[in-house]
């Protein structure tokens, strides 16, 4: 059942979970939780679709290292930021939950083979189950009968969700399931405690017309993304100070974002062998896109072992004169398929099927012979990098005092740091391996540009963020060591808990969604009540 609060009130009847936040994992957590019988609330601060009012509650100070993401990658709307994103899930690996010298000092609470069945249950959930992996027969097929050799180096595949909008994979159940209750409009502003602080008696939520209501569930979730974490539990601490995080040091700390950067250019020796090898694939209506990353030192004799460092990923940039057609013409597509007219006309579509030109038949011979979606790649072919940083206590999320939103409650204030030399040390000794190996094995010639080749930190200047918003309520090994034990629940309190890549002590070379889902779905069981609803 979905209630908009702008025109009726929410239901009266006790709930026995209340998730804060209506995105990727809240609805993935609260579809489980249901299936499970319980009652389940969901709190959205935005509508069914993008509304000018909702996004503005997204204002942000920052501080500090520039960053994008914060202001244009955060949806606020039932399905939140998945109605922005590309649908692309990548696991993390195992080294990444292990401590590393100098960038963990400590492992996660949590290893990767706890976390294992948990990736794969969310693949069964979001019908990945029997999608493509390097590990699969038919993707050595892909590539010509073997899996390319890239000495030092592991080419896998990252997959994409045929339906990327959360809200749309689970309609059904949104708008159909018993237990559920999705409340749209509903902005919560504050977490009011029990005496003693060890509960969460109700979350206070803003109507759009300004007024109050308070939603009381048996047990509290917050899983309204990495930035509005942090700024609901320290604007409730600073009104309650029996809250048991009031001065918990990683409380807004540790803020992580993957950092992206073109490394050099690319000149292929092998073209088609080259195009075979990076090109993205289409089977079976999923997109699969080869990337690499450096081999474990697990991988077995002979392969170059990555330094105990920071993870770094690469993938292929192909840049074609026909790349806005082609784009323009995908958005068209994917509007037909969900059965709404697009809205360029007629006029539109006929100038980017002219602007295709001959492309149109190696585009198609790509596709049914190979499965590969074909880019001539005119313009020419980079190495784009995907860069995990240094985690540091200094780069927050803090209040702003100064400022506050249309109900009353400040802002969030960002200062994003990074270490600056380990990022780069790690992206250029990654850019030195890939240009020997993809040399040894025949594919290509990298051009590493100038100033990352010198680690000169000018280059980190062309480094932007990539919208991997981690950290602010790390996983910790107590409650000095971050907010959150190994069952996401906030230290200190019986009936709250966090769910999302707010949690995450590092933050790897991938997508964090993948991961975020993963123990969004192990939280799902953790909840489960002793006695069946």
């Amino acid at each position: 059942m979905i209630i908009d609060l702008n025109h009726a009130p929410p239901p009266e009847t006790a709930q026995d979970v209340v998730i804060v936040g209506g995105g990727t994992v809240a609805l993935l957590l609260a579809v489980l939780l249901e299936r499970q019988g319980q009652r389940v609330t969901v709190l959205e601060s935005g509508g069914g679709g993008f509304e000018t009012p909702a996004q503005a509650l997204n204002d942000a100070t920052v501080v500090g290292r520039a960053h994008s993401g914060i202001a244009v990658a955060r949806g606020r709307a039932l399905g939140g930021t998945s109605n922005l994103w590309g649908g692309q899930l990548t696991g993390f690996v195992p080294s990444d939950f292990e401590a590393r010298a100098g960038v963990s000092d400590a492992p996660w609470p949590i290893t990767y083979e706890e976390l294992l069945p948990w990736y794969e249950a969310v693949a069964k959930e979001l019908r990945l189950a029997d999608a493509l992996d390097e590990h699969t027969p038919q993707a050595r097929k892909l590539f010509g009968g073997g899996y390319p050799d890239i000495p030092g180096f592991t080419l896998f595949l990252t997959r994409w969700l045929k339906e990327p909008a959360m809200a749309r994979h689970f309609r059904e159940r949104l708008q159909n399931a018993p237990k559920l209750t999705v409340l749209l409009h509903a902005h919560a502003t504050g977490l009011d405690l029990s005496p003693d602080g060890e509960r969460v008696s109700t979350v206070r939520v803003a109507r759009p017309d300004g007024s109050l209501t308070a939603i009381a569930g048996q047990r509290v979730v917050l899983a309204n993304g990495t930035i509005e974490i942090a700024r609901l539990l320290l604007a409730s601490a600073a009104e309650q100070p029996q809250a048991p995080w009031v001065g918990n040091p990683w409380v807004g700390a540790g803020f992580q974002d993957h950092l992206e950067m073109r490394g050099g250019r690319v000149h292929p020796l092998d073209k088609p062998r080259f195009l075979r090898t990076f090109q993205n694939i289409v089977l079976g209506g999923h997109k699969y896109q080869p990337k690499l990353r450096l081999a474990s030192a697990s991988a077995g004799a002979g392969t170059l072992a990555a330094d105990p460092a920071l993870q770094v990923t690469g993938y292929f940039a192909f840049e074609s004169s026909i790349a806005e057609h082609l784009q323009h013409l995908k958005v068209m597509a994917r509007s037909l398929r969900r059965g709404a007219l697009p809205r360029q006309g007629l006029g539109e579509l006929l100038r980017h099927l002219r602007g295709m030109g001959s492309a149109w038949l190696p585009m198609v011979v790509q596709y049914l012979r190979h499965h590969r979606i074909h880019n001539p790649a005119d313009r020419g072919v980079w190495l784009v990098m995907h860069a995990e940083q240094l985690p540091r206590h200094d780069s927050r999320i803090t209040l702003d005092p100064q400022r506050k939103d249309r109900f009353g409650m400040p802002l969030a204030k960002l200062d994003w740091r990074i270490g600056g030399q380990p990022e780069l040390r790690a992206m250029a000794g990654f850019m030195r391996r890939i240009g020997d190996s993809l040399q040894a094995a025949g594919l290509a010639r990298v051009e590493i540009d100038s100033l990352l080749a010198n680690e000169d930190t000018r280059a980190l200047e062309q480094a932007t963020d990539t919208y991997h918003q981690c950290g602010g309520a790390r996983m910790g090994h107590h409650a000095l060591d971050g907010v959150v034990d190994n069952g996401l629940r906030v230290f200190g309190t019986d009936n709250l808990y966090v769910a999302g890549a707010a949690v995450f002590r590092t933050s790897s070379y991938a997508n964090p969604t993948f991961t975020a889902m993963a123990l969004t779905a192990r939280l799902a069981e953790q909840l489960r009540p002793e006695v069946p609803v």
